[in-house]
Formats: C-alpha cells, sequence, structure tokens
C-alpha cells in the first residue's frame, strides 16, 4: 500500500492586517457603548481575530452575534455568525458541523451578497476534502471561484485556483494541478503577496514531486523556505518542513529526512497545530520504521493515533493503523497486526459509508424532484386540453352566429374552421402519444418496483428472522445455555445480519442503475490491474474454502469502461465462482484480446449450473437464486447487476457450464490505445481559506 497523507492546512488571510492586542482590548470596550449593528460588527472582527488561535472564543462572537441581530431583521448578520460558526468549526476539527453551519449560511445569503456566498463555498470545500469527498469539495471550490471572477479580486480568485488544483492533486490528476497553481501563482505574483507565492511553490513542488521530479520538486520546496523562513506566524510552515522531509525519504536519504521532520514537530508544537503535530508524528513514526527502528518508531505511531483519536481527523487514524499493523508483522506480532489491519478497514469502511450516505441522500431527493416535475407536466397537458376544447367549442359558436349573415360567408369561414381543425386534430395526437408514452414507461417502472418490493419482502424476512429468533433465545435463556451454544448462536446472527447488509447493498446498487441515476464515467485502465486488486478482495473467501486463485495476465491490456462499474462486475463473478466451489477448488481470472475488444474471463471448477437454469441467470422475474457450496446465500440480483453494467459500458456477458464439472463467465470491453496509467498519491497538499 502507498501510504497517502493529506494535511488540509486552514489559512486565514485578511486584507486589513491582524488586530493587536491592545486593539482588540479597545473593540470589546466599543461593544459597551454602541449600537446594536455596530455591536454586530465588532463582533465580527473579534470573532475573525480569534479565530487561528482560539476557534472557541470565535464561536463565541458568533453566538453573540445571534443573539444582537434578533434586534433587527437584517439577514446579513445572520450569514456572517454562521460563516464565522462554519470557520471555528473546521479549526476545532468538527467538520460535520462546519459543513452544517457553512450551508446554512449560504441558504440565508441574499443577490447582493456575493463575496458571503462566495467565502462560504470555498471553506465548504476545505471541509469536504476532509471527508475525500472531493465531487462536492470541486463543486463548492468552482462556485466559489466563478463568484469571485464577476467581483474581480485577484487574491480571492488565486486562492479558490489554489484549492481546485489542490482537489485534482488529491485526484492524482497531476497535470490538472498543477495548471491551476501556475494560474494561482501568477495572480499572486502580480499582487505582491510572497506569503502566497510561497504556499503555491510548496504546492507545485508537491506536483514535481509527484512526477518523480525531485530536483525541481526540491527548487520549489526551498523557494517557499526561504521566503517563509524570517516569518514566525507562518502556521502552513510544518507542512513545507515535512514534505521536504518525505521527498528525502522517497530519495532514501534517512538522516536530512529526519532533520527536516524534526523541524516541522518543533514549528507544530510552538504554533499548538494539533492536526500538525499528530501528522508530523505520523511521518517520523514511518522514517523509523523504514530504518527498522521498531521502538522509537512504535512509540511515536501511538503518539500520532492518540491525537489522531482526540482531534478527529480520520485519515491520520487511517495511515497510523495501517503502517502499525506493518511494523507488527516485522516484529511477528501477527496478533496485533491483525487488529491494527481490522481497525485500517473499519475506518476506511466508516470514511466511505459517510461519503455514500450524502449521495444517497442526494439521489432520493432528485427522485421525489423528478417525480414532482412529471406530475406537473401531466397537469400541463390536461389543461392545453381543456383550453383546446374550448377554443373549439368558441368557434362552433361563431359559426352558428354566422349562419344568419350570409351563405357565401358560411363558406368561407367554414373552410377555415376546417383547417384550424386539422392542425388542433394534429396537436391532439401527439399530445395523446405522448401521454401514452409516458403512461407506458409508468407502467413498466410500477411492475419493476413491485418486483424490487417482492424480493426485499421475501429475502429479507429470511436474516431478520434469524436475528430476532435467535437473539430472543438469547434473551430468554441466556443463562441456560452453554457457552457453546451461546456462541453459536452469536455466530448465526452474525452471518444473518452480514447476508441482509449484503442484499441491502445489492439492492441499493441495482434500484440506483434501474433508477438511471447512476453517473456513467468511462476512463482508460489497466484491465490487468482492476481484476488483481480485486483478486484481493476475494483472498480471505477463498482462503476460508482452501480455493487457490489465479490469474492468467495478458500484455498490459487498457481498456475505456466506467472502473467503477468493472470493478462490481468482476468482484461479484469472482464470489460466485468462489460461493459455487467445493472446498480445495480453484479459481482463474484471465484476460485475452479478440476482434478489437478485452475477454475477461472467471473459470470455476465447482458444482455447474444446470442446462433449465442457464435462462434463469440474467432474468429479474426468475429471481434465480440458490445456496452455494457451504450453504452461503445469495440475491439473486449479483448476475443480473453484472449484465446491466456490462451492456452500460458497451460490452456483452455470456457463460458456459456443465454441471458438476465448473462454469466459466466471460464479458467483453472496448480496447483503448492510450498506454499511460495513473500514479497514486503520496504528499501533503495546502488549503487556503478565502481573504475576509
Amino acid at each position: 500500500m502507498i501510504r497517502l497523507l493529506i494535511v488540509l492546512l486552514f489559512i486565514p488571510q485578511f486584507i486589513f492586517a491582524e488586530i493587536p492586542n491592545t486593539k482588540r482590548d479597545s473593540l470589546k470596550l466599543l461593544i459597551k457603548s454602541s449600537s446594536e449593528a455596530i455591536k454586530c460588527d465588532v463582533f465580527y472582527q473579534l470573532g475573525e481575530d480569534y479565530i487561528t488561535d482560539y476557534p472557541d472564543s470565535a464561536f463565541y462572537c458568533a453566538e453573540q452575534i445571534l443573539v444582537t441581530s434578533n434586534f433587527f431583521p437584517d439577514s446579513v448578520y445572520v450569514v456572517k455568525a454562521n460563516y464565522l460558526k462554519g470557520k471555528a468549526s473546521y479549526r476545532s476539527s468538527d467538520f460535520h458541523n462546519a459543513i452544517r453551519y457553512l450551508e446554512k449560511a449560504i441558504s440565508y445569503c441574499s443577490i447582493n451578497q456575493d463575496k458571503d456566498r462566495a467565502d462560504c463555498y470555498h471553506v465548504l470545500g476545505n471541509s469536504f476534502i476532509e471527508f475525500e469527498n472531493y465531487k462536492f469539495a470541486l463543486s463548492s471550490y468552482f462556485t466559489s471561484l466563478s463568484i469571485r471572477n464577476k467581483l474581480g479580486n485577484n487574491l480571492l480568485i488565486a486562492a479558490s485556483l489554489n484549492n481546485i488544483g489542490n482537489v485534482y492533486f488529491q485526484m492524482e490528476e497531476y497535470f490538472k494541478a498543477l495548471e491551476y497553481y501556475n494560474q494561482s501563482l501568477a495572480l499572486k505574483e502580480i499582487e505582491g503577496n510572497l506569503q502566497g507565492v510561497a504556499i503555491m511553490l510548496s504546492n507545485i513542488g508537491n506536483v514535481y514531486h509527484k512526477l518523480n521530479d525531485s530536483s525541481q520538486a526540491l527548487a520549489s520546496y526551498f523557494k517557499a523556505l526561504e521566503i517563509i523562513e524570517p516569518e514566525e506566524d507562518i502556521v502552513w510552515k510544518p507542512i513545507l518542513l515535512e514534505n521536504i522531509g518525505q521527498l528525502y525519504l522517497d530519495r532514501g536519504d534517512i538522516n536530512k529526512c529526519l532533520v527536516y521532520y524534526h523541524r516541522a514537530l518543533l514549528e507544530s508544537e510552538m504554533k499548538g497545530d494539533k492536526i500538525s503535530i499528530a501528522s508530523v508524528k505520523s511521518s517520523l513514526a514511518i522514517a523509523h520504521l523504514k530504518n527498522n527502528d521498531y521502538d522509537v518508531s512504535l512509540g511515536l505511531f501511538e503518539e500520532a493515533l492518540q491525537n489522531a483519536k482526540v482531534i478527529g481527523v480520520v485519515r491520520i487514524e487511517s495511515d497510523c493503523c495501517y503502517y502499525m499493523s506493518e511494523l507488527y508483522e516485522k516484529k511477528n506480532n501477527l496478533e496485533k497486526s491483525l487488529y491494527y489491519f481490522k481497525q485500517y478497514d473499519k475506518i476506511r469502511s466508516k470514511i466511505y459509508n459517510e461519503n455514500n450516505s450524502k449521495e444517497i441522500a442526494e439521489i432520493q431527493a432528485k427522485f421525489q424532484l423528478d417525480k414532482i416535475d412529471s406530475e406537473n407536466e401531466v397537469l400541463k397537458q390536461r389543461n392545453t386540453i381543456q383550453k383546446l376544447e374550448i377554443d373549439k367549442q368558441k368557434t362552433a359558436n361563431i359559426l352558428f352566429v354566422c349562419l344568419g349573415v350570409l351563405i357565401l360567408s358560411l363558406v368561407i369561414y367554414s373552410m377555415y374552421i376546417n383547417r384550424i381543425r386539422k392542425k388542433h386534430n394534429l396537436v391532439l395526437t401527439e399530445k395523446s402519444k405522448i401521454i401514452s408514452d409516458k403512461n407506458t414507461n409508468l407502467t413498466s417502472l410500477n411492475a419493476t418496483k413491485d418486483k424490487f418490493l417482492s424480493i426485499v419482502a421475501h429475502d429479507l424476512k429470511n436474516p431478520f428472522n434469524a436475528v430476532l429468533g435467535f437473539t430472543d433465545l438469547l434473551i430468554d435463556r441466556y443463562d441456560e445455555l452453554e457457552d457453546s451454544m451461546r456462541k453459536e448462536y452469536i455466530e448465526i446472527v452474525h452471518r444473518s445480519a452480514r447476508h441482509g447488509s449484503l442484499l441491502l447493498d445489492t439492492l441499493l446498487t441495482w434500484s440506483r442503475s434501474q433508477m438511471g441515476v447512476m453517473e456513467y464515467n468511462p476512463i482508460v485502465f489497466s484491465a490487468n490491474q482492476i481484476i488483481k486488486e480485486e483478486m484481493e478482495g476475494l483472498e480471505e473467501k477463498a482462503l476460508a474454502k482452501s480455493i487457490s486463485i489465479d490469474f492468467i495476465e495478458n500484455d498490459n491490456v487498457l481498456v475505456c469502461a466506467d472502473s467503477d462499474m468493472i470493478r462490481t462486475v468482476v468482484r461479484n463473478l469472482g464470489n460466485n465462482s468462489i460461493k459455487f466451489t467445493e472446498e480445495s477448488g480453484r479459481v482463474i481470472f484471465s484476460i485475452k484480446v479478440e476482434a478489437g475488444k478485452a475477454i475477461i474471463s472467471v473459470e470455476d471448477n465447482g458444482v455447474g449450473i444446470r442446462p433449465e437454469d442457464k435462462a434463469k441467470l440474467f432474468n429479474l422475474d426468475s429471481n434465480y437464486s440458490r445456496p452455494g457450496t457451504s450453504n452461503e446465500k445469495g440475491t439473486g440480483l449479483g448476475l443480473i447487476l453484472c449484465k446491466d453494467f456490462v451492456e452500460k459500458n458497451g460490452g456483452t456477458i455470456a457463460v458456459e457450464s456443465q454441471e458438476g464439472i465448473g462454469s466459466k463467465f466471460c464479458f467483453s470491453l472496448a480496447l483503448h490505445s492510450l498506454a499511460t496509467e495513473k500514479k497514486s498519491s503520496t504528499l501533503e497538499r495546502v488549503e487556503e481559506d478565502c481573504i475576509a
């Protein structure tokens, strides 16, 4: 595993200089003798002054703004108070509340508060970065950049460009990151902002580091260090020193690496930056681990892990647990190695689930909006039809009136009415066809929904019945049961809950696909690499049944498809092969090129499939499912999902099987000639806050 360390540094840049303590005292005195509106402004200035060193005091100032602003209706101060709360929560590492307060501030922004809205989106992007939610971070930063471009403030624009570059850096799109960093650097040089220039040189050094250009990276780092070295209040100086240490570590120069890491730790402790202290200690521990100083490394890891838990930075917790697992493995303490690896996996799963929770809520909201829009469209069509009928009736009335005037006029007018009628009938026919098509679609959706609900009702009932039944037994007869029997019941409850969780996950993925809300994002990637990574995830299940997993590789085959969908297909087919293969069996992954396509196969020597069951595999109506060789349960949706994902990527899926001999599932993907692959990130980045 390549270590990914992200240090998000919150850097306030104010147009006015930092308020001295004497000025701060004067502002406190001013509060007692000022009007309510002036009090709000004074509290806001005090809060901005406190934000870096005393975020709790800044939060108190924000509360006072809300209390004071109750005396007069002005949403401007509600925006400022929630914005200040969001920044204070971010500085206190309370990123969930930071997002909540910033979104509330945005909701209160009026049309003439463009700067405040841009500032809120900017800090909101910083908060999403902490959860590795790069999609929402980019959306926030680009919204802020769009508003700031209209305002025309170069330093604000440069801050947004820098943080957009940071997101692309984290997404490993290094050339895009370099493009935005250079744009930000140019604007800061124009404005003569030396600290901002140093920030950009540091970030540009990170990019060159990732591109393995250590000479360019060191040159950028030392230029940045030369600018900020005389300054004492540079809160991100530990980050720069740590990045230099990381580069020397990558070059194998442990002594120079330790020198800069210790300098970074000293700077962090002087500034009281808890996030930076935990990050540097983690980096020092890794350096000592690579130098085989296990005892020193373990002590530093334990300190860093404890600090990370206190401040709630799950990224550092994840890194510490991963490398502590590696350390204990090298010390042959496999029990502790396994414990910390499980902690690492638990943290990564937590991060994944938190990111998905918001996307699921967004999907549900979009579904409701689409439903409302559909109903509105039907109402509009009915109104149009009613209007046409009224127009038709008016025309008929005119004909009756004209009947007694002139026969010639009646004939001429009748011809005109016939033409109008034809046009109206044509419109009515088209509208009727639209309504008919929509009714057909709604009927299909209702049928799919009914089938979906029947599967949920049927397949979820068994695991939950098992959980309820055995927990009732444990509650009623706990003291009567022997330890072995209690353990067996608990294992049954665990298996049932895990099966229910797997079923819900599969049903959710399938339903998102059926509703058409799952995004299709094709990229060029190595099919070999995807298969290897998914094979690693299957090793534990295979090992439990003593099943061997092999891979017959081809040359580096590049395909163009949605990598997340293809991972799901490979994972499902691999799980099925293990599920229906006896103990000591064999599963073989392979890839070959035929007729301009990549053919990926998963073959096993399991129980095979009966000829009459093959037609049921990819058919939702059949709801075909059977237990595995170790009585593993399934949902019946896995292969249907595989077929859907393969077809979305322009491929086909097929199966060959003989009962008692084994099965072979194959699917095809489009080849791509591009021979470049992405590299993963190992550097830290510097985040900027907006200029207040």
